[in-house]
């Protein structure tokens, strides 16, 4: 039997039963890092949340259980070697942090596990994408969730675009997570190329330090300006549905990513946005 097992995004505390009691009874844990498995598990015994069987302590449980690496760059090579056998005992897959297969290894596994008609079971749990949601005050609408955007600044610009432009017909969200490495950079790209869209930025979730910042991506850099970037981010853009958005006319979005000279595409800009030429060329150069 397989079990895809969430684990707390910043509290212990938001563990749930179910995920507690599967652990205890597992023959192996597969996990992103089997040393965050077993400091998890050394946690969850320490805060008292994990009960340890009569005759173990915690050196011999954690010893009890087989522990095997399964991460994004060695998750091919440990499918192709496994056989069904392997689920005649108690196998969970444990992700760092939050819920597998959610920006998270894990569907890989499910996948091989539906086409060998493997039981299968996947607990629901913490997951940063919900908590970031519902504390972001949007109505339920449709939203799309993007992961993590790419690093890569040119490829993040024109992501961000395709998210601004999606007909979905009516008001919509868009979901994405950032590392605290890229925050800043990716909440200047959204204020060049968004600069009216609204935005939900959610750091540390459920953590002693967590925060949310409500508005424009420039006026989130302005609260962010001397602070100290840590933990991980959750971005929510809050796309409200728009007829203009169905004429068929350039949006000075759409104009930056034009493949034309620089100097003529600054003048576009300028003309569309009011700014100098000068000041167009230069934000195309950042």
């Amino acid at each position: 039997m397989l079990t895809l097992v969430p684990t707390p995004i910043g509290n212990l505390s938001d563990i749930t039963l179910r995920a507690l009691q599967t652990i205890s009874k597992a023959d192996i844990i597969l996990c992103e890092d089997t040393r965050v498995g077993k400091k998890l598990i050394e946690l969850l015994i320490e805060r008292a949340l994990l009960e340890l069987p009569e005759d173990m302590d915690t050196r011999l449980f954690i010893e009890s259980k087989q522990f095997l690496s399964f991460h994004s760059h060695n998750q091919d090579d440990f499918i192709a070697q496994i056989s069904p056998d392997m689920f005649q005992s108690n196998v969970v897959y444990l992700s760092d942090a939050g819920t597998p297969c959610i920006s998270d290894p894990g569907a890989k596994l499910v996948s091989w596990a539906i086409a060998h008609n493997l039981a299968f079971d996947v607990l629901p749990g913490a997951c940063a994408l919900n908590v970031a949601f519902c504390g972001s005050g949007i109505e339920s609408t449709p939203f799309i969730f993007v992961g993590f955007l790419p690093h890569k600044r040119l490829e993040r610009q024109s992501k961000l675009l395709q998210l601004a432009h999606l007909h979905m017909g009516e008001a919509y969200s868009a979901i994405c997570y950032e590392s605290p490495h890229r925050i800043l950079e990716t909440l200047q790209d959204i204020a060049l190329l968004l600069p009216h869209t609204h935005i939900i930025v959610q750091k540390e979730l459920t953590k002693l330090h967590e925060q949310r910042y409500y508005g424009s991506a420039g006026e989130i850099l302005s609260l962010l300006e001397g602070s100290i970037i840590r933990g991980e981010w959750v971005i929510v853009f809050d796309f409200a549905f728009d007829k203009t958005q169905k004429e068929q006319t350039l949006s000075y979005e759409e104009a930056l990513m034009l493949d034309i000279p620089p100097k003529v595409k600054a003048k576009i800009l300028s003309k569309m946005s009011g700014k100098s030429i000068k000041q167009c060329y230069e934000e195309m150069l950042k």
